[in-house]
């Protein structure tokens, strides 16, 4: 059963009163917002559509400028980043789980991606930005007491709900091109891998912040 935004909430609050709490819930976002900004330049370099590559580029600055804000208001904390283990990186773990090729490698063989692999990109990109909408408005909500952090929070969640309708578009032009039950299948079979994902994500948070709490 999924939570409630007030349960996450709630559990959020717990985590930002731990020592180096709020620290390790930035380095936790920073860490996709990293893997996003570089999956997102490659791919804006190999589709052909000029109102495309323009969408991509802009979904990959906003995450390159969330990783530095990030990262600013972490070392205002005086919290030292780190990379995140593999187990708290689920956007890798779906695209591993893609059937085409990784973007990284089409963009070294200088190709460029296919219809049905920018769909599959397309809905591998659009289930975590929801997901992280969810959990960045329970942060919001969270830092009511910390108000610098509540706004590098409140500036990334603009955004994100941005990249979640352009996306959402993406999948309805889609839906035209190939057909709604093709998208539906591709939603269903990444949503299934992102929730075999979330098993092992929230099974390896409590070290990762019992990590940080003892740095």
């Amino acid at each position: 059963m999924e939570a409630t935004h007030e349960q996450m909430v709630a559990f959020l609050r717990s985590i930002h009163a731990r020592p180096g709490g709020t620290g390790a819930i930035l380095n936790l976002i920073r860490g996709s917002e990293v893997r996003g900004a570089s999956d997102l330049a490659a791919l804006s370099d190999v589709v052909t559509e000029p109102e495309r590559k323009m969408d991509l580029t802009r979904h990959g600055m906003d995450e390159a400028r969330h990783s530095y804000l990030l990262l600013r208001r972490m070392i205002e904390l005086d919290f030292q980043p780190f990379r995140l283990p593999p187990e708290l990186d689920r956007l890798e773990g779906l695209l591993a789980r893609c059937r085409h090729p990784d973007v990284k490698e089409v963009y070294m063989e200088r190709g460029a991606v296919s219809e049905a692999a920018l769909l599959e990109f397309t809905v591998a990109a659009y289930i975590p930005e929801n997901d992280a909408a969810g959990k960045l408005k329970a942060n919001f909500d969270a830092l009511t007491g910390d108000p610098g952090t509540q706004a590098v929070i409140g500036a990334i969640l603009r955004d994100e709900e941005r990249h979640i309708a352009y996306l959402g578009a993406w999948l309805e032009r889609f839906e035209r091109r190939f057909s709604r039950r093709a998208v539906n299948a591709t939603r269903e079979r990444l949503g299934e891998a992102f929730r075999q994902l979330d098993v092992i994500y929230y099974g390896a948070m409590q070290e990762y912040f019992e990590r940080t709490a003892a740095a």
